[in-house]
This record gives C-alpha cells, structure tokens and sequence, in this order.
C-alpha cells in the first residue's frame, strides 16, 4: 500500500509548510499551537493548509456543523441551531470540499488500485439557476466512489473528466470491466482514455491500443414494457462476467445496481441533489464542494455494511477506503480536516 497520511503518526508535530524538504520543527508557543522552523525560521500554526486556519471560530463547533451538514442537516436548521450566518457556512463548506477534493486525489488517483468492476451513471438536479448533471464512477468491490464531475449539460466533456479520473486511479494494464448505461459517450471516453502505445520496433510515434483486459457492457432500460437489453460494447463477454464475480463474490448478470443505490445515498445525504426539494442548490460551483465533501465523508469516514469482515468471530466494520487499500482505519471528520497534503518535490 502506498505510503498516504492515513496511517496514525506517533509524532504530530508537522512540518514546515514554506520549507520543500522535511526540516526540524519545535515548538513556538503551545498556547497558540504555533512551531518554528530551524531552518527558515518562519513560525506556523498547525492548521496551515487546513480549511481550518484562521477561522475565528472554536474548530470543535466547525466540525460539528460540517459533520451536520455532510450528512444531510438541512442548512436552515444549522443556521437557527448554532446562530451562524449562512454566508459563513458557506464559505466552510467551500473551503472543506476543496480540501477534501485534494486528499481525495492524493489518496485514490495515484494509479495505485486494482479496480475490477467500474459502474458508472448520470443524475439531474434542479439549482436556482437551472439543471445540473452529475456523473459518478464506483468501484463495485470496494465501493468506493471514484470521482464525480458537474455540468450543466450530459456532454463529452462530463464524461471525459470521470473517466480520466477513474484512469488515474487504475493500475495500468489491470483487469477493468465499465457497466454503463445506453450513453455512448461512456464507450467513446472508455475507449479513448484506457489505452496504450504499442511498439513495434519502426520508426515514428507508436500507435495506441486499448489495454487488453478492458470490457465494456451496457444495460438500457426501455420504458415500453418495462424492458432491460443488456449487451458487450467492447471485449469479451465471458471475462467481463468473470470480472462480475469477482467484484460482487457471486455470479450475477451485467447490472448498473451499485451505482444506483450509490445515487441514492448521494440524494439522502445531499438534499441539493434531489430533482423536486425544498433544498434547491443556488449555483454549481457550491453544490460541487459540497459534494466532494460528501465523497470523503463516503468513502473515509462511514462504514459501509456489505463490506464488513469478521475477525476472531467479531464484525470488523470497514469503509471503502479501508477495503481499496488507501486507509488503515475509519476516519473522523476532525481527522479530514486537519489532514494536510504535503507539497511534491521533484528530484533535482
């Protein structure tokens, strides 16, 4: 398992945010939680890089209403309960979903997950300023939620940013079967994005393959008669029903089941998302930070019960973090936020 800030540090003094390499840092003022570097010299606090930092609120009532609010608190409730302006919620939930969107790129799109089966599905919404379209890629054996993208039409370009989000998780050339719906659009990015160059010795820029354990399947649902054609799109049939085993631990027919009930999850927990609420969303931009939370919030802090294990005769609850490989243990919503993504350095 790649080395990731899941794993619990003995030591939790952190490192120097202005320094590339890792120096040593003391202690400035515990009254303060500030350090000081030995090396530039600059003092930090330790929510540097957290949406925690210079918030003039007490951080144990910010995760509170942040827990509230990921898992489906309506907002006119959290404002009448802790007496906070709107506009301020706001502004966490931004800066929460855009740090969570960061260490969800750190821990899962580093090209390190054997995926196997991939679902993945379209869902509308109705905002104050019209429909936006999410699409969403999961991971059946884990269940873990890829990545999700918002636009405000069903184009190419939704698509291509899952897809090429869902390529830098996958190990290269490992077994992927996508189960999609009738959109084309899924076969063409699937296509377009999980290939290779194969060389053959000549002169002149290789040409590219698609890797060759990738299967592509389509269920479409016809309103007539309430009937589902499913079909192969790309490779080989009998694989991808091998690949359907695997990932679901008995046979079964090519479905989209998963990345269904994972919609639904996602409508309960944010009620933005529901096509006729009371919760309209007001623009895309804040619907999607508040979206990428909740990913986190899916993926590394809730367990999940289908993928719990018994060990020594006791029930082992696990996340979908857990069961891809990128965590050791169930996080907390404190732990997220304090959670800080350290800088890449390039070897000189």
């Amino acid at each position: 398992m790649q080395p990731t800030p899941s794993s619990r540090r003995t030591d939790d003094t952190p490192r120097c945010p202005y320094c590339p390499s890792p120096t040593r840092v003391g202690v400035h003022s515990r009254r303060d939680a500030r350090y000081r570097c030995h090396r530039c010299h600059t003092t930090f606090t330790a929510t540097h890089g957290t949406p925690l930092y210079r918030l003039k609120t007490d951080p144990n009532i910010v995760q509170l209403v942040l827990t509230l609010l990921t898992f489906g608190c309506p907002i006119p409730a959290v404002v009448m309960a802790f007496k906070i302006d709107e506009r301020t919620l706001a502004d966490w939930v931004r800066k929460a979903g855009e740090h969570a969107q960061r260490v969800h790129e750190h821990l899962v799109c580093q090209g390190q997950l054997h995926l196997g089966q991939v679902q993945a599905d379209e869902l509308w919404c109705r905002t104050q300023r019209g429909v936006r379209w999410l699409a969403t890629a999961v991971c059946v054996s884990s269940r873990l939620l890829l990545w999700g993208a918002f636009a405000a039409e069903r184009t190419h370009a939704l698509i291509a940013e899952v897809v090429n989000q869902v390529h830098c998780a996958a190990q290269l050339q490992s077994p992927v079967l996508w189960a999609t719906d009738g959109y084309g659009a899924w076969k063409t990015q699937v296509l377009r994005m999980f290939r290779t160059p194969r060389h053959t010795g000549r002169r002149g820029r290789p040409a590219l393959v698609p890797w060759a354990e990738l299967h592509i399947v389509q269920v479409v649902k016809r309103t007539s008669r309430d009937r589902i054609e499913r079909r192969i799109a790309f490779g080989d049939l009998f694989e991808a029903l091998h690949l359907i085993e695997a990932s679901q631990g008995r046979p079964g027919t090519v479905n989209t089941a998963f990345v269904e009930r994972l919609n639904a999850t996602l409508r309960t927990w944010l009620p933005a998302l529901v096509r006729r609420s009371r919760h309209a969303g007001s623009d895309g931009e804040r619907l999607e930070r508040h979206f990428f939370l909740v990913l986190a919030a899916y993926n590394l802090i809730r367990p999940h019960r289908s993928l719990r294990v018994q060990v020594n005769g006791r029930w082992v609850d696990r996340t979908p973090g857990m069961a891809a490989g990128v965590t050791d243990h169930a996080w907390t919503i404190a732990e997220l936020l304090r959670c800080r993504i350290e800088p890449c350095v390039q070897a000189a």
